[in-house]
Protein backbone atom coordinates (compact mmCIF):
# COMPACT_ATOMS: atom_id res chain seq x y z
CA UNK A 1 0.00 0.00 0.00
CA UNK A 2 2.78 2.44 0.86
CA UNK A 3 4.35 1.93 -2.56
CA UNK A 4 1.05 2.93 -4.22
CA UNK A 5 0.46 5.98 -2.04
CA UNK A 6 4.07 7.16 -2.44
CA UNK A 7 3.74 6.80 -6.22
CA UNK A 8 0.51 8.84 -6.19
CA UNK A 9 1.94 11.51 -3.90
CA UNK A 10 5.05 11.92 -6.05
CA UNK A 11 3.66 11.56 -9.58
CA UNK A 12 0.12 12.93 -9.15
CA UNK A 13 -2.47 12.41 -11.87
CA UNK A 14 -0.04 10.41 -14.01
CA UNK A 15 0.32 7.86 -11.19
CA UNK A 16 -3.46 7.83 -10.70
CA UNK A 17 -3.92 7.02 -14.38
CA UNK A 18 -1.26 4.29 -14.44
CA UNK A 19 -2.47 2.54 -11.27
CA UNK A 20 -6.11 2.59 -12.31
CA UNK A 21 -5.26 1.26 -15.80
CA UNK A 22 -3.38 -1.62 -14.18
CA UNK A 23 -6.19 -2.24 -11.67
CA UNK A 24 -8.69 -2.49 -14.52
CA UNK A 25 -6.37 -4.89 -16.35
CA UNK A 26 -6.64 -7.21 -13.34
CA UNK A 27 -3.34 -6.36 -11.68
CA UNK A 28 -4.11 -6.72 -7.95
CA UNK A 29 -4.11 -3.02 -7.03
CA UNK A 30 -7.24 -2.26 -4.99
CA UNK A 31 -9.16 0.73 -6.33
CA UNK A 32 -10.21 1.46 -2.74
CA UNK A 33 -6.58 2.31 -1.95
CA UNK A 34 -5.89 4.25 -5.16
CA UNK A 35 -9.13 6.26 -5.28
CA UNK A 36 -9.41 6.58 -1.50
CA UNK A 37 -5.92 8.07 -1.30
CA UNK A 38 -6.68 10.25 -4.32
CA UNK A 39 -9.65 11.54 -2.31
CA UNK A 40 -7.29 12.30 0.57
CA UNK A 41 -5.11 14.28 -1.87
CA UNK A 42 -8.25 16.20 -2.87
CA UNK A 43 -8.82 17.07 0.80
CA UNK A 44 -5.24 18.40 0.92
CA UNK A 45 -5.79 20.55 -2.21
CA UNK A 46 -3.13 18.54 -4.07
CA UNK A 47 -5.73 17.01 -6.42
CA UNK A 48 -9.00 18.60 -7.52
CA UNK A 49 -12.21 16.56 -7.26
CA UNK A 50 -13.57 16.51 -10.84
CA UNK A 51 -10.21 16.14 -12.62
CA UNK A 52 -9.51 13.22 -10.25
CA UNK A 53 -12.83 11.61 -11.22
CA UNK A 54 -12.12 12.26 -14.91
CA UNK A 55 -8.62 10.73 -14.76
CA UNK A 56 -9.89 7.75 -12.73
CA UNK A 57 -12.73 7.14 -15.19
CA UNK A 58 -10.50 7.51 -18.28
CA UNK A 59 -7.98 5.09 -16.74
CA UNK A 60 -10.77 2.66 -15.89
CA UNK A 61 -11.94 2.73 -19.50
CA UNK A 62 -8.39 2.32 -20.86
CA UNK A 63 -7.67 -0.66 -18.60
CA UNK A 64 -11.04 -2.22 -19.36
CA UNK A 65 -10.36 -1.93 -23.09
CA UNK A 66 -7.04 -3.69 -22.49
CA UNK A 67 -8.83 -6.55 -20.73
CA UNK A 68 -11.51 -6.62 -23.44
CA UNK A 69 -8.78 -6.91 -26.06
CA UNK A 70 -7.10 -9.78 -24.16
CA UNK A 71 -10.44 -11.60 -24.04
CA UNK A 72 -11.21 -10.89 -27.71
CA UNK A 73 -7.80 -11.91 -29.03
CA UNK A 74 -6.91 -14.70 -26.64
CA UNK A 75 -10.26 -16.25 -25.87
CA UNK A 76 -10.97 -18.68 -23.07
CA UNK A 77 -7.97 -20.88 -23.85
CA UNK A 78 -5.45 -18.11 -23.10
CA UNK A 79 -7.28 -17.10 -19.95
CA UNK A 80 -7.34 -20.65 -18.64
CA UNK A 81 -3.68 -21.13 -19.52
CA UNK A 82 -2.30 -17.83 -18.19
CA UNK A 83 -5.04 -16.69 -15.82
CA UNK A 84 -3.16 -17.59 -12.64
CA UNK A 85 -0.16 -15.53 -13.82
CA UNK A 86 -2.48 -12.54 -14.24
CA UNK A 87 -3.90 -13.12 -10.72
CA UNK A 88 -7.18 -14.35 -12.21
CA UNK A 89 -8.64 -17.18 -10.20
CA UNK A 90 -10.93 -19.60 -12.02
CA UNK A 91 -13.63 -18.78 -9.47
CA UNK A 92 -13.56 -15.07 -10.37
CA UNK A 93 -13.43 -15.79 -14.09
CA UNK A 94 -16.40 -18.16 -13.85
CA UNK A 95 -18.36 -15.61 -11.78
CA UNK A 96 -17.67 -12.81 -14.26
CA UNK A 97 -18.44 -15.05 -17.24
CA UNK A 98 -21.74 -16.29 -15.82
CA UNK A 99 -22.72 -12.70 -14.88
CA UNK A 100 -22.01 -11.60 -18.46
CA UNK A 101 -23.75 -14.61 -20.04
CA UNK A 102 -26.84 -14.01 -17.93
CA UNK A 103 -27.18 -10.24 -18.30
CA UNK A 104 -25.16 -9.34 -21.41
CA UNK A 105 -24.50 -5.63 -21.80
CA UNK A 106 -26.18 -4.66 -18.54
CA UNK A 107 -23.60 -6.90 -16.82
CA UNK A 108 -20.82 -4.62 -18.06
CA UNK A 109 -22.50 -1.70 -16.27
CA UNK A 110 -23.58 -3.48 -13.10
CA UNK A 111 -20.39 -5.53 -12.91
CA UNK A 112 -18.44 -2.27 -12.52
CA UNK A 113 -20.20 -1.73 -9.20
CA UNK A 114 -19.43 -5.15 -7.75
CA UNK A 115 -16.07 -5.63 -6.04
CA UNK A 116 -14.56 -8.94 -7.12
CA UNK A 117 -16.28 -8.84 -10.50
CA UNK A 118 -15.79 -5.24 -11.63
CA UNK A 119 -12.39 -5.65 -13.26
CA UNK A 120 -13.02 -9.16 -14.60
CA UNK A 121 -16.23 -8.41 -16.50
CA UNK A 122 -14.27 -7.04 -19.49
CA UNK A 123 -12.72 -10.43 -20.24
CA UNK A 124 -15.94 -12.37 -20.99
CA UNK A 125 -17.24 -9.31 -22.88
CA UNK A 126 -14.17 -9.49 -25.09
CA UNK A 127 -14.43 -13.27 -25.49
CA UNK A 128 -18.07 -12.87 -26.57
CA UNK A 129 -17.06 -10.06 -28.99
CA UNK A 130 -19.68 -7.84 -27.36
CA UNK A 131 -20.13 -4.72 -29.57
CA UNK A 132 -17.33 -2.31 -28.67
CA UNK A 133 -19.40 0.94 -28.71
CA UNK A 134 -21.87 -0.60 -26.23
CA UNK A 135 -19.01 -1.93 -24.12
CA UNK A 136 -17.43 1.53 -23.95
CA UNK A 137 -20.73 3.19 -23.04
CA UNK A 138 -21.62 0.71 -20.28
CA UNK A 139 -18.06 0.76 -18.95
CA UNK A 140 -18.10 4.55 -18.61
CA UNK A 141 -21.50 4.76 -16.93
CA UNK A 142 -20.53 1.93 -14.60
CA UNK A 143 -17.09 3.33 -13.76
CA UNK A 144 -18.21 6.88 -12.98
CA UNK A 145 -20.31 6.13 -9.84
CA UNK A 146 -17.62 3.85 -8.36
CA UNK A 147 -14.94 6.46 -8.97
CA UNK A 148 -17.03 9.33 -7.59
CA UNK A 149 -17.97 7.29 -4.50
CA UNK A 150 -14.42 6.34 -3.52
CA UNK A 151 -12.88 9.74 -4.29
CA UNK A 152 -15.67 11.50 -2.39
CA UNK A 153 -15.42 9.23 0.65
CA UNK A 154 -11.63 9.58 0.66
CA UNK A 155 -11.92 13.36 0.50
CA UNK A 156 -14.47 13.47 3.34
CA UNK A 157 -12.39 11.16 5.54
CA UNK A 158 -9.22 13.13 4.79
CA UNK A 159 -6.32 11.85 6.89
CA UNK A 160 -8.54 8.91 7.93
CA UNK A 161 -9.03 7.78 4.30
CA UNK A 162 -7.79 4.27 5.14
CA UNK A 163 -11.08 3.74 6.99
CA UNK A 164 -12.44 2.86 3.53
CA UNK A 165 -10.52 -0.42 3.79
CA UNK A 166 -12.30 -1.26 7.06
CA UNK A 167 -15.69 -0.85 5.35
CA UNK A 168 -14.93 -2.87 2.24
CA UNK A 169 -17.92 -5.15 2.81
CA UNK A 170 -20.29 -2.25 3.47
CA UNK A 171 -19.18 -0.60 0.23
CA UNK A 172 -19.69 -3.92 -1.57
CA UNK A 173 -23.17 -4.28 -0.03
CA UNK A 174 -24.12 -0.74 -1.03
CA UNK A 175 -22.86 -1.36 -4.56
CA UNK A 176 -24.75 -4.65 -4.74
CA UNK A 177 -27.94 -2.92 -3.60
CA UNK A 178 -27.50 -0.31 -6.33
CA UNK A 179 -26.96 -3.09 -8.88
CA UNK A 180 -30.18 -4.80 -7.77
CA UNK A 181 -32.12 -1.55 -8.18
CA UNK A 182 -30.64 -1.03 -11.66
CA UNK A 183 -31.47 -4.61 -12.66
CA UNK A 184 -35.03 -4.29 -11.34
CA UNK A 185 -35.57 -1.08 -13.34
CA UNK A 186 -33.97 -2.66 -16.43
CA UNK A 187 -36.17 -5.76 -16.33
CA UNK A 188 -39.28 -3.69 -15.56
CA UNK A 189 -38.80 -1.54 -18.66
CA UNK A 190 -37.84 -4.55 -20.74
CA UNK A 191 -41.03 -6.31 -19.74
CA UNK A 192 -43.12 -3.19 -20.47
CA UNK A 193 -41.45 -2.91 -23.88
CA UNK A 194 -42.20 -6.56 -24.69
CA UNK A 195 -45.89 -6.04 -23.88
Amino acid sequence: MELITDFLAEWGYFALFVTMVLENMNVPIPSEIVLGFAGFLVSQDIFTFWPTVLVGTAAGLAGSLGSYWIGAKGGRAVLLKYGQHMHLSNKKLIAADSWFQRYGGIAVFTGRLLPGIRTFISLPAGIAQYPLPHFILFTIIGTVPWTILLVYVGSVLGANWQTILDYHYEIAAGSAALVLVVLAVYFFFRRVKEK
